[in-house]
C-alpha cells in the first residue's frame, strides 16, 4: 500500500515537471507575459502582434530543431496567423481571439466526424506514423479500434472544452485574463490528452492480456 502510494506521488511529480517544463513556459508563460506587458500599456493590438509572431515562431523553431511536422501545432499556429493578419488589417483585436476558438471547434469536428468513418481520425494518425508495418490481422482487431476510437472521443472533447471555456471568458472576462486562461489551458490540456494517448493504450492491452492469461 505504501508502495503504490509512494509510485503514485512520484508519478503525480513526473506529471508535474512534464508539464511545467522549459517547453510549456516558452510555448504558453512568455506569449502571455509579452500580450499583458503590451495591454498594460494600451498598446493591445501589438501585443496581439508580438505574441501572436512568438507563438507561430515557437511553431517554426521546432520544426527546424526537429524535422518533424506536429499537425494540431502547425493548424494552430495556421489559425492564430490568420487572426493576426485579421486583426492587423482590421485593427480589431477581436480577430485574433476568435479566430483559435474556430480552429479548435473545426479540430473538435474532425474528430467527431471521423469516428462515423471506418477509421477513427487517431487510428489514421498512429497506423501513418507508428504501425506502418504492422499486420492487417492487428490493424483490424476490435480491440485496437476500441482504443482509437475512443481516444479520438476525447481529443474531439478536449477541443471543444477550449471552445466552450472561450466562448464564456470572452463574455465575461477581460481580454488579458481571456488570453493567459486560454493560452495556459490549451498548452495543459495538449500535454495531459498526449500524456493520455501515450499510457491508455499501454494500461488498456496490459489488463486485456491479464485477462487472457488468467
Amino acid at each position: 500500500m505504501e508502495k503504490s502510494y509512494a509510485n503514485g506521488v512520484k508519478n503525480k511529480s513526473s506529471i508535474l515537471r512534464n508539464i511545467l517544463n522549459k517547453d510549456f513556459v516558452v510555448s504558453a508563460i512568455i506569449p502571455v507575459v509579452i500580450f499583458y506587458v503590451f495591454d498594460k500599456f494600451k498598446m493591445t493590438l501589438s501585443g496581439i502582434i508580438f505574441s501572436g509572431l512568438w507563438s507561430i515562431g515557437v511553431v517554426i523553431a521546432n520544426f527546424i530543431k526537429t524535422r518533424e511536422i506536429n499537425a494540431l501545432a502547425v493548424m494552430a499556429a495556421a489559425f492564430s496567423g490568420i487572426g493576426l493578419v485579421g486583426s492587423v488589417i482590421s485593427k480589431n483585436a477581436t480577430f485574433y481571439f476568435v479566430s483559435p476558438l474556430v480552429g479548435n471547434a473545426l479540430v473538435s469536428l474532425l474528430f467527431f466526424l471521423s469516428l462515423l468513418s471506418r477509421k477513427s481520425l487517431i487510428e489514421v494518425i498512429v497506423e501513418q506514423s507508428y504501425l506502418k508495418n504492422a499486420p492487417e490481422k492487428m490493424k483490424n482487431d476490435k480491440d485496437h479500434k476500441f482504443v482509437w476510437r475512443f481516444l479520438s472521443a476525447i481529443w474531439g472533447f478536449g477541443n471543444l472544452s477550449q471552445v466552450i471555456l472561450g466562448v464564456v471568458l470572452l463574455k465575461v472576462a477581460s481580454m488579458s485574463l481571456y488570453y493567459a486562461v486560454i493560452n495556459i489551458y490549451g498548452n495543459i490540456l495538449s500535454i495531459l490528452l498526449l500524456a493520455f494517448s501515450i499510457t491508455f493504450p499501454k494500461i488498456y492491452f496490459k489488463k486485456k492480456s491479464q485477462k487472457i492469461k488468467n
